[in-house]
């Protein structure tokens, strides 16, 4: 035991110049590869939302190259949101937390109108939903269909919840936002949102597929 403690120094010394020597397998970061730049418009904005919960979408498949889901079970799992024009928003933002654990943050806004018996239906419907978690598809302005509220790092177990409703009459004639319904649905996960593939992410653009619910 002479030597025991420069031994145990010299451990020490390789485990801050060398941590990943001492992670056990499968932990550590993942392979690093080429980015290349697709030539083409990006297009800002969203607007298309289709909603979801854990007893209508019961599972997803994901791929692992190309990283996308390819099929999601259950039947005609995800329903149709009529909103007003260009009030659809995703937001997507992760910050580090501590030195090695990531938190990613999703809020979707959205708008609907008007306040009726009609809405107050589908708002009850989201907050008798939001306690076991909501799935949402998200059409971008590029064409491409998300779903947010699964990620392969937590699965189906970190899903959206209802954040936030407001309804304001506005005073008089000229408030734009009067009588309008804001909706905010949001999550903290460790994952990103994963895109569908080619074959779901069409049935999002026309409206029609065994996933969709649209009438």
């Amino acid at each position: 035991m002479k030597y025991g403690g420069w031994i145990v120094g010299l451990l020490l010394l390789v485990g801050m110049i060398f941590p990943h020597l001492f992670l056990p397998a499968g932990i550590g970061c993942a392979t690093l590869g080429i980015f290349t730049a697709t030539c083409q418009k990006n297009v800002s904005g969203a607007s298309v939302i289709y909603i979801s919960d854990k007893t209508l979408a019961t599972a997803f498949t994901i791929s692992a190259t190309p990283f996308e889901i390819t099929a999601i079970t259950g039947t005609t799992p995800f329903y149709r949101v009529d909103t007003i024009q260009d009030s659809v928003e995703w937001n997507e933002e992760g910050a580090r937390v501590g030195l090695n654990n990531w938190a990613i943050k999703n809020t979707i806004n959205f708008d609907i109108m008007p306040p009726n018996k009609t809405t107050n239906i589908f708002l009850q419907s989201l907050l008798d939903d939001s306690p076991c978690g909501i799935y949402a598809i998200v059409l971008d302005g590029n064409g491409q269909a998300w779903v947010v509220g699964v990620n392969t790092v937590d699965g189906t177990n970190r899903p959206l919840r209802l954040g936030k409703q407001s309804h304001k009459t506005g005073k008089g004639l000229q408030v734009a936002e009067g009588n309008i319904i804001q909706i905010s649905l949001d999550n903290e996960c460790s994952g990103l949102a994963i895109p569908l593939n080619a074959t779901l992410t069409a049935m999002v653009v026309a409206g029609a597929g065994s996933i969709l619910k649209t009438s």
